[in-house]
């Protein structure tokens, strides 16, 4: 499982909005904002669409911490 680091939340986010990440990824609104807020944790996959969605030149380990 992988945990955001909720502190580079509004970089990566930039003009983008929760929902319209959601929509690209192909997650719930309410879902990704847990996972953006580092309230939830989250799959490699997703954390793998969510990275490559904010800045698809970063690794998962630059906005993600792995936690067992």
């Amino acid at each position: 499982m992988y945990m955001f680091n909720k502190e580079m939340k509004k970089e990566l986010l930039g003009k983008r909005t929760i929902t319209e990440l959601a929509e690209m990824i192909g997650i719930t609104r309410p879902n990704l904002n847990d996972i953006l807020n580092a309230k939830r944790a989250t799959t490699k996959m997703t954390a793998y669409c969510i990275t490559k969605a904010l800045n698809s030149e970063l690794e998962i380990c630059q906005i993600f911490t792995r936690i067992d």
